[in-house]
C-alpha cells in the first residue's frame, strides 16, 4: 500500500500542557521534542516520569511524549509498551484518545494487525467526535487489506470516505479502495476509485500510479481499447522507469490482443530505442516471438526464434533453438520439428532443455495418436541417463495407460516417474497427479488423497482444477463431504465435463451434510443446465428431498407430484413417498396428506414408513383437535403393528388426546402403559410429565409422586430411574413447596451419587433455599454446584445465582470474584458477556466506576452486537453522564436509543434526555423524552420517568401548565410508590 509519511500533530486537546508549575526540565524536554531531537527528548521525559513528586497530569504528559519519541525513533516495541502502560494506569487521562489512535498506527507498522484493529475499534467506539475519527477507519482498512481480508477492508475504507472531515488520508483511502477492488478482481469498481482520485486530486503523487492501474484494470477486463487509451495518457510519462516499462508492456499486449501487431511492434520499438543493453533488447525480441507463439502465429514466431538462436547470448540462443522446434511441432511440421530437436540434442546434450527435446520426439507420435511409435520412443527414453528424461517418459507412458483405462499399468508408470523426479517440481507434480488419478479409479481413496494433497501444497499452480476435482471426488467417495466441498469450490475450470460433475458433486455433498439451502441451489443449477441428462430424475428427486429438509413443503410436494405423474418414472423409494405426504401435511394440505399416506401403505405394505405414516394420520387429526379420530388412528397403528417401535409414542399420544378432552383418568391409563410396557423408552419422560399434569389438574400432586415411586420400585433396573426421581424435586419446586423439593434433591444426591445430574441437584437446592430466604444454604449449594461442574451451563448459572446473593448482601467484591473466576474458566462460552456485564454492575454498586468502565469497554469492543454490549453501552453512558463527560455519554446513549426498541433502548433514550436536560438543552431534551413516550410506551418505568423529566423541562421553560399535565399523567399510572411520591412532591412545589 502506498501512502505519504505523515507527522502526527497532537491537536486533540485544548487543555494547556505547560503551566507555571511544570519544571524547567519538562519545558526543556518539550523543546527538544519540538526540534525533532527525539533521543535527547526521550531521555528527559523518562527522567521526569520517574520523579516521585510529579503531579499526575505532568506524569501522563511525560509518559505520552516519551512514547511519541520512541515512535519517531522507529522504536515501535518500546512505543507500544509505553502507550499500553499509559492506557492501563490512567483510564481517565486526556491523552487516552491520542494513545489509542497512535497505538493503532504503531501495531499496523509492526504488522500486528489484529491488535491495531482492537485499539482503533475502541477509539472509534468512544471518541466519535475526534479529529482522527475518519483516519482511524482508514488504518483499520489498511489492517484488513494487509491480511487480504478484502470485504472488511472495503467496508472500512468506505466508512473512512464517509468520515471525510476527520480523515487526513483521503487520497490514500481512495487509492487503497481501488487496490482492494483490483485485488478482488472487481476491476470496474477499481477503475471508478482511480478515476475519482484523478478527478479530484490530479496533482497527487498517486495520480500517475492511478492512471497506470486504470489501464491495467481495463486490460484485465479484456477491454483493450480503453486500456490503450489510458496507457497512452500523458500522465503515464510521470511514472518512474520501472513502472513506465511495465506500462509499455501492458500497452503492447493490449495491441496484440486486438491483433494490432503494427502498434505492438511500435511500442517495442520505443522500448528498444531507449536502451542500448543488448540483453534487454534480446529479451524484448524474445518476448515478441513468444507473443507470436501464444497467438498461434508460429511462422513469425519461428522466424524470430530462429534469428535469436543464431545471434543472441548463449542462454537465449539455446532457448530460441528449442522453441523454434516447438513452433514447427505446433504448426504441424512434424518432420522439421523432429530435425530441430535432433539438432538441439546434438549441440546441447547436457542442457536442461535436452530432456524436452528428446521427449519431444516421442511426444510427436503421442499427439498424433500413434501409440505404438510413441510407446517405443518413450520406452527408449526411459533408458536415458538423464533423470528428467526418464521421468517425463514414464509420465507420458502413464498418461497413455490412463487414456486406455489400464489403471494398474498407469499406476506402475507414474510410480516410477515419481521416484526419479523428486528434484524436478513440474515433472514430479505431473507424475504424482497421474498416480493420484490412477489410485482414484482403483478405489484407493486414501492414497489418492495423500498424493493429491501433496500436489496441492507443493505445486500450488500446477493443474489446480484437475487436482481439486479429484480431491473432491476422493473425499466424497469416503463420505467426507465438507472436505469435498472445499475442493469443489476451488475449481475454476471451463471444461463442461468438469463443471457438470462439480455442480452435481456440490449438490450431493450439501445434501449429505443436510445443508439443504445450498443443496437446493446446486440441484436447481444442474436441472437448469442439464435438462436432458440421464440423471435428471434422480436430481429432481433429491431436489424435492432438499426442499423437504429445508421445510419448504409447498415446493417439495410440487416436485414430488411432478415426478410421480411422469409415465416413464418408476418410484421404488418409499422414503420419497413418505416425504411427499409429510410435505403435503406441513404445507397445510392435510386431506391430501392423509390420502398420500394411505397410498403409501398400499404401494409399500412392508415399508418401515407404514407405521410412521399411520401415526402421522393420527397426529393430523390431533392437530385438528379431533381427538376422537386421533385416538382411532393411533389404535389402528397398535392393532396393525403389535411390534412397532412407535407403540410407546402411540400410547403417549392417546394419553395426550384424552388429556385434552379432559378425561384425565383415561389419559393416566395410557401414560401408564408407556411406563409399564416400555420402562426404558425415551418417551418415558413425556409419559411422566403427562401423568404429573393430569394429577395436578385433578389437584392430586402427591399421587404423581407416588406413581413415580411405584415405578422406580417396580423397575429397579430402569436406565431412567435417577432422572425420574429427580423429577419429583422439580414437581415440588413447580408448586412452590421448596422444603419438600430440597428434601427430594438431597435424597437424590444420596441415592444416585454418580449421576451426571448431581450438579443440577445442588443448583436446585440452592434455588429452593434462596426462595425460602435461607441464604446460607443457598450459598453453600451454589458453591458446590459450580465447583462440581465449573464450565457447564449449570455451573455458570450457579455462579450467577451466587453472585446475585452476594450482591444483595452488599458483598460486591465477593460477587465480582465469583463472576471473574467463571468468565476466566469459560473464555469461549456465549455467556461471557453476561458474566462481564454483571461484574460491571457490581463494580458500580461498589462505587468503583473506573473498574466498571474498563469492563464495559471490554464488552463493547469484543462482544459488539450482543445484547450485553448494548446494555454495557447504556451503563458506560450513565457513568460518563455522572462524570459530566457529555460527549462520550451522548455517543453511546444516542446510538442505543436509535437502534433498539426494547427496554434497553427505552432506558438509553431516557438517559439521553436527561443528558440534554443537564446541559440546559431543554427543547432537545423534550424531543428525546417524547420519543420515549411514542416508541417505548410498553416499558412503564422509563415511560413514567420520562413524564417526570418532561415536567422538569417545562418547569425550566416556565410552562407550568404543561409541567402539571406531565406530573398528573404519572399519578394516573401510579397511585403509590416512589414515582407517585416524586410526582406529588413536584406538583406541590408548583
Amino acid at each position: 500500500m502506498i501512502m505519504k509519511k505523515t507527522f502526527l500533530l497532537i491537536t486533540l486537546f485544548t487543555l494547556p500542557l505547560f503551566a507555571q508549575s511544570i519544571s524547567d526540565k519538562l519545558t526543556s524536554a518539550i523543546n527538544f521534542y519540538d526540534d525533532h531531537n527525539y533521543g535527547v527528548a526521550y531521555k528527559l521525559f523518562r527522567e521526569i516520569s520517574i520523579r516521585p513528586d510529579l503531579e499526575e497530569e505532568d506524569l501522563v504528559t511525560a509518559k505520552y511524549y516519551a512514547a511519541e519519541c520512541l515512535f519517531n525513533l522507529d522504536q515501535l516495541d518500546g512505543a507500544a509498551i509505553e502507550m499500553e502502560d499509559l492506557l492501563d494506569k490512567f483510564m481517565l487521562s486526556n491523552f487516552r484518545e491520542a494513545a489509542l489512535y497512535k497505538l493503532g498506527i504503531i501495531y499496523f507498522k509492526k504488522g500486528e494487525y489484529r491488535k491495531s484493529r482492537e485499539r482503533l475499534a475502541t477509539f472509534i467506539n468512544i471518541y466519535k467526535s475526534s479529529y482522527y475519527f475518519g483516519s482511524a477507519y482508514y488504518w483499520i482498512g489498511e489492517d484488513y487489506f494487509a491480511e487480504n481480508r478484502l470485504i472488511e477492508a472495503e467496508e472500512s475504507f468506505k466508512e473512512a470516505l464517509e468520515q471525510k472531515p476527520t480523515n487526513q488520508f483521503i487520497v490514500n483511502t481512495i487509492y487503497s479502495l481501488g487496490q482492494v477492488h483490483e485485488t478482488a478482481k472487481d476491476y470496474k469498481n477499481a477503475v471508478s476509485n482511480y478515476d475519482e482520485l484523478l478527478a479530484y486530486y490530479q496533482d497527487s503523487s498517486l495520480a500517475p500510479k492511478s492512471q497506470l492501474r486504470i489501464g491495467i484494470c481495463y486490460f484485465n477486463l479484456n477491454d483493450y481499447d480503453n486500456a490503450i487509451l489510458e496507457l497512452t495518457d500523458p500522465l503515464i510519462k510521470k511514472l518512474d522507469e520501472k513502472e513506465l516499462i511495465n506500462a509499455k508492456f501492458f500497452l503492447a499486449n493490449s495491441y496484440v490482443r486486438l491483433k494490432e501487431y503494427k502498434n505492438a511492434a511500435q511500442v517495442y520499438s520505443d522500448l528498444l530505442s531507449n536502451t542500448g543493453d543488448k540483453t534487454i533488447i534480446d529479451r524484448i525480441n524474445f518476448s515478441l516471438a513468444w507473443i507470436y507463439f501464444q497467438q498461434n502465429n508460429y511462422e513469425d514466431a519461428y522466424s524470430n526464434f530462429l534469428e535469436l538462436s543464431g545471434n543472441s547470448d548463449d542462454s537465449l540462443k539455446i532457448a530460441s533453438l528449442f522453441w523454434s522446434g516447438e513452433c514447427k511441432r505446433y504448426s504441424g511440421d512434424m518432420k522439421s520439428a523432429e530435425e530441430i530437436f535432433k539438432e538441439f540434442l546434438e549441440k546441447y546434450p547436457s542442457h536442461p532443455l535436452a530432456a524436452k527435446a528428446q521427449l519431444g520426439i516421442g511426444s510427436l507420435s503421442f499427439t498424433q495418436n500413434n501409440t505404438a511409435d510413441a510407446e517405443k520412443a518413450l520406452i527408449n527414453a526411459t533408458m536415458s541417463n538423464e533423470k528428467s528424461t526418464r521421468g517425463r517418459a514414464y509420465t507420458l507412458l502413464g498418461e497413455m495407460r490412463l487414456n486406455k483405462k489400464l489403471f494398474e499399468d498407469a499406476k506402475k508408470y507414474f510410480s516410477e516417474a515419481n521416484k526419479i523426479t523428486q528434484s524436478s517440481s513440474e515433472l514430479n507434480a505431473r507424475a504424482v497427479l497421474g498416480l493420484s488419478v490412477a489410485e482414484f479409479y482403483l478405489n484407493n481413496y486414501d492414497a489418492a488423497i495423500k498424493n493429491l494433497e501433496s500436489v496441492k501444497s507443493s505445486f500450488k499452480d500446477f493443474e489446480p482444477d484437475k487436482t481439486n476435482f479429484y480431491l473432491a471426488e476422493s473425499y466424497f467417495s469416503k463420505g467426507q463431504f465438507s472436505a469435498a466441498l472445499k475442493n469443489y469450490n476451488s475449481i475454476k475450470s471451463s471444461s463442461e465435463q468438469i463443471l457438470r460433475q462439480t455442480t452435481l458433486g456440490k449438490a450431493y455433498a450439501y445434501f449429505n451434510l443436510k445443508d439443504f439451502p445450498n443443496a437446493i441451489y446446486y440441484f436447481n443449477e444442474f436441472a437448469a443446465k442439464y435438462k436432458s441428462d440421464a440423471s435428471i430424475n434422480d436430481v429432481k428427486l433429491r431436489l424435492a428431498d432438499s426442499y423437504f429438509g429445508n421445510k419448504n413443503f409447498d415446493k417439495a410436494s410440487a416436485i414430488y407430484r411432478e415426478l410421480f405423474s411422469k409415465e416413464n418414472f418408476t418410484l421404488n423409494n418409499d422414503l420419497a413417498y413418505y416425504q411427499y405426504g409429510q410435505s403435503l401435511f406441513k404445507s397445510g394440505r392435510a386431506d391430501e396428506a392423509i390420502k398420500a399416506f394411505t397410498n403409501l401403505q398400499e404401494k409399500f405394505p412392508r415399508s418401515k414408513y407404514v407405521d410412521e405414516s399411520q401415526y402421522v394420520i393420527g397426529w393430523i387429526n390431533f392437530q385438528r383437535n379431533d381427538f376422537s379420530a386421533a385416538i382411532e388412528n393411533y389404535n389402528t397403528l397398535l392393532l396393525k403393528s403389535p411390534t412397532s417401535s412407535l407403540r410407546p409414542m402411540a400410547y403417549y399420544s392417546i394419553g395426550d388426546s384424552y388429556f385434552n378432552m379432559g378425561q384425565y383418568d383415561s389419559s393416566i391409563v395410557f401414560y401408564s402403559k408407556v411406563l409399564d410396557e416400555f420402562p426404558n423408552t425415551q418417551y418415558i419422560f413425556d409419559a411422566v410429565n403427562g401423568i404429573q399434569y393430569a394429577y395436578v389438574a385433578k389437584e392430586q400432586p402427591e399421587s404423581a409422586i407416588r406413581f413415580i415411586d411405584n415405578f422406580i420400585t417396580s423397575n429397579p433396573n430402569s436406565n431412567y430411574n435417577n432422572q425420574l426421581f429427580f423429577k419429583k424435586g422439580d414437581l415440588y419446586y413447580s408448586i412452590e413447596k421448596y422444603n419438600e423439593a430440597i428434601n427430594i434433591y438431597k435424597a437424590f444426591i444420596a441415592n444416585y451419587p454418580s449421576s451426571p445430574l448431581i450438579p443440577n441437584a445442588y443448583f436446585w437446592i440452592g434455588k429452593s433455599a434462596a426462595n425460602s430466604r435461607n441464604e446460607t444454604e443457598a450459598i453453600n449449594n451454589f458453591t458446590i454446584a459450580r465447583s462440581r461442574s465449573p464450565k457447564s451451563e449449570i455451573g455458570i448459572s450457579s455462579s450467577i445465582e451466587l453472585a446475585n446473593i452476594y450482591s444483595e448482601k452488599k458483598q460486591y467484591a465477593s460477587a465480582v470474584n465469583v463472576l471473574r473466576e467463571t468468565s476466566d474458566a469459560v473464555p469461549a462460552s456465549n455467556r461471557v458477556p453476561e458474566l462481564l456485564y454483571m461484574q460491571g454492575i457490581n463494580y458500580v454498586k461498589d462505587a468503583k466506576l473506573q473498574e466498571a468502565s474498563s469492563v464495559y469497554e471490554q464488552i463493547i469492543t469484543y462482544y459488539d452486537g450482543s445484547i450485553f454490549a448494548a446494555k454495557a453501552k447504556v451503563e458506560l453512558g450513565k457513568i460518563l453522564l455522572l462524570q459530566n463527560n457529555y460527549e462520550g455519554a451522548q455517543s453511546l446513549l444516542k446510538e442505543v436509543g436509535e437502534k433498539r426498541t426494547d427496554d434497553i433502548g427505552a432506558e438509553a433514550q431516557y438517559h439521553y434526555g436527561v443528558l440534554l436536560y443537564n446541559q440546559n438543552r431543554f427543547e432537545e431534551s423534550i424531543s428525546a423524552l417524547v420519543r420515549v413516550r411514542s416508541v417505548y410506551s410498553a416499558y412503564d418505568e422509563w415511560y413514567s420517568k420520562s413524564l417526570i423529566k418532561l415536567g422538569d423541562c417545562y418547569v425550566k421553560l416556565n410552562d407550568k401548565k404543561q409541567a402539571r399535565e406531565m406530573y398528573r399523567a404519572v399519578l394516573t399510572r401510579h397511585t403509590k410508590g416512589d414515582l407517585a411520591n416524586e410526582a406529588k412532591r413536584k406538583l406541590n412545589q408548583l
